[in-house]
């Protein structure tokens, strides 16, 4: 994939998305950046067409977010090469460190690392029943991401907790929710997830690494390992977004 790397900005089409026609087949490994500014339920299509809408309406924004991480994990070596960087700079690493919760470089590095997207489609078509789940159609939140902060946007779930309330988080667009989750990935309770991804790119070796991303564990890697295989997301692993959309 020697077009996926040069340039440092993606120039992002915003799509509003009236009803499943509205999502566009993707049918190349070189993905146009479309971000979907809502969600649309697929739960009347057939199933392989449910799923094919599913993915193509989800892996440009996953590719997007993924490349931006690309894009600040190279500026934050580039930074931090410097022997006498710019006040910029530094707050720049200092706002970085303070949202992916690390003290010092290294550890703000390790963070920004990313993963195969066979394994961030896989868990947003479990966490969203294949994007018919009430958190995914009104609050663009495929993964099921918590909130805990009662300034942001969210909505509250339609169970609770031993009798107290949840609340999921809201995003304004898909690609939103994908940094959210990446957040979560990498500032969460999955360290040997993190220091794993660092050594392999295999997801049948990660996804058991995600043992903790849910309360049904075991079942929930097989059920990972399962959705990977049964719909051969591995060939979406070397897809990148459009070099003519990288400036």
């Amino acid at each position: 994939t020697g077009g996926c790397d040069d340039g440092d900005y993606i120039k992002t089409i915003e799509k509003p998305i009236n009803s499943y026609k509205d999502i566009v087949t993707i049918s190349d490994s070189l993905v146009i950046p479309y971000i979907y500014t809502s969600a649309v339920s697929l739960k009347n299509l057939p199933v392989a067409e449910k799923k094919k809408k599913f993915f193509d309406m989800m892996l440009p924004a996953v590719l997007v977010a993924k490349k931006e991480l690309s894009f600040l994990l190279a500026k934050v070596e580039k930074i931090s090469l410097k022997d006498n960087p710019t006040s910029k700079e530094l707050e720049f690493i200092e706002n970085l460190k303070t949202t992916y919760k690390a003290n010092n470089i290294e550890l703000l590095k390790s963070r920004l690392h990313t993963f195969p997207v066979s394994i961030v489609l896989a868990q947003a078509a479990i966490e969203s029943a294949w994007g018919t789940s009430r958190f995914f159609l009104k609050a663009n939140n495929p993964f099921g991401l918590w909130s805990f902060d009662p300034n942001e946007d969210r909505i509250v779930a339609s169970s609770t907790r031993s009798g107290t309330k949840v609340y999921l988080r809201k995003f304004n667009n898909l690609e939103q929710a994908i940094v959210g989750y990446y957040t979560t990935l990498a500032t969460g309770p999955f360290a040997d997830f993190r220091k794993e991804r660092r050594k392999t790119s295999n997801p049948y070796i990660l996804v058991k690494y995600l043992i903790d991303y849910s309360e049904r564990r075991e079942a929930y890697v097989q059920e990972l390992t399962s959705v990977i295989k049964g719909n051969n997301l591995t060939k979406y692993d070397d897809y990148c977004i459009d070099p003519q959309y990288i400036k």
